[in-house]
C-alpha cells in the first residue's frame, strides 16, 4: 500500500499539470477532467503494475477524485480541444498521457 500512496502524488502531480494545461477550442466538462484524472490513474497504476483488475483502479480513481475534488472542480471550464482530449483517451503509458497535457 505504501507504493500506493507515492504513485498518488505522481498521480496528483500529472493531473494537476493536465488541468493548468488544457488549452484552447471547448471548455473542459466535469467528464473531461475527471477522465485526465482516471486515465492517469490507470496508467500509473498500469505502470506500477498494480492494475490487476478494473474493481481495483475504478476504486483507486475514486479514491483520487476524492484527493484532488478541488483540481477538478478548477480544471471545469478551462480551455481545451478535441484533439488533447482524443490524445488522452488514446495514451498507453503515463508518458504519453503527459505529452498530451503539454
Amino acid at each position: 500500500m505504501h507504493a500506493m500512496h507515492m504513485r498518488a502524488g505522481a498521480v496528483a502531480s500529472i493531473a494537476s499539470a493536465a488541468f493548468a494545461a488544457l488549452a484552447a477550442c471547448s471548455r473542459a466538462t466535469e467528464a473531461d477532467c475527471k477522465l485526465i484524472v482516471d486515465k492517469s490513474v490507470e496508467l500509473e497504476m498500469k505502470g506500477a503494475g498494480t492494475a490487476s483488475d478494473a474493481a481495483a483502479v475504478a476504486q483507486r480513481s475514486q479514491q483520487v477524485r476524492v484527493e484532488l475534488d478541488e483540481q477538478i472542480r478548477d480544471c471545469q471550464g478551462r480551455r481545451v480541444t478535441d484533439k488533447t482530449m482524443a490524445c488522452v483517451r488514446a495514451a498507453t503509458t503515463s508518458e504519453e498521457l503527459d505529452k498530451c497535457l503539454r
